[in-house]
């Protein structure tokens, strides 16, 4: 066995032990569960998409939940990813640890692993819940949902990765977030009551209405998933190069 594997291994291992216990962190949070997998759930059914569409289709159902996907995208990376981030940064045990290069590298790993996961969880959850009310399953349908969904969050981590790079604490971030959530919503609900005369307009303003097109297949999903995905890596090579943790013995 070369060095190399020597040192790979322990640190693979590590990557999945911080991982597990960042997902395990996150899902015994009540308030998560509640508003990123049960509230857009709860909104698809009072909203009651099978009197709109009386002859379920595949088609329909993907036209139908495609903002409902996108705003689980955004609320993952949002509030979840970015907002997390921001919040560890701050704690005692990671400014006393992780501080080093590569003791970052892996803690921004293992984060951006376990909240990749925790968004296909919260995304298949929703199609589970969802589906039956506009056709049947589909194996084709929900692996073609989670890349088009899985791009929409590797764009909206991006747009986490610049947050968290700002000079804010916690409280101001959970700020920032809610309002640009809420700027969001409005622009969406302007761009559908507004008409297609102002949907250009609407994209250049509002990341949920560009993700939405991805799952309709308005904007190629083989073309948005390399730029999500550089955009996402990129990120990630800045932040772990910026990541700006200072030791609290440093300040005595």
């Amino acid at each position: 066995m070369t060095s190399s594997n020597l040192h790979s291994t322990p640190r693979a291992k590590k990557l999945y032990n911080i991982s597990r216990i960042l997902i395990m962190e996150h899902l015994r949070e009540p308030s998560s569960l509640l508003w990123t997998a049960f509230a857009p759930c709860m909104l698809f059914f009072i909203m009651n998409p099978s009197s709109l569409n009386p002859e379920p289709t595949a088609q329909a159902y993907l036209s139908y939940s495609a903002w409902f996907y996108a705003y689980i995208s955004a609320n993952v990376a949002f509030f979840g990813f970015s907002f997390y981030l921001i919040g560890r940064r701050e704690s005692g045990f990671i400014r006393s640890f992780i501080y080093q290069k590569e003791s970052i590298r892996l803690f921004l790993a293992s984060h951006m692993i376990s909240y990749s996961f925790l968004s296909l969880i919260y995304a298949s959850l929703f199609y589970l819940l969802t589906k039956p009310m506009l056709g049947n399953y589909s194996a084709h349908e929900y692996f073609y949902l989670m890349a088009c969904f899985f791009t929409s969050y590797l764009g909206f981590s991006f747009m986490g990765f610049a947050i968290a790079a700002l000079p804010i604490k916690f409280g101001t971030a959970s700020t920032l977030f809610s309002l640009l959530s809420f700027l969001m919503l409005m622009s969406s609900y302007l761009g559908a009551t507004t008409g297609k005369e102002h949907e250009e307009l609407i994209a250049l303003v509002n990341p949920l209405h560009l993700s939405t097109r991805i799952f309709r297949d308005e904007i190629p999903l083989l073309g948005a998933f390399p730029v999500a995905l550089t955009l996402s890596l990129t990120g990630f090579y800045l932040t772990m190069n910026h990541f700006k943790v200072q030791p609290v013995w440093s300040r005595y």
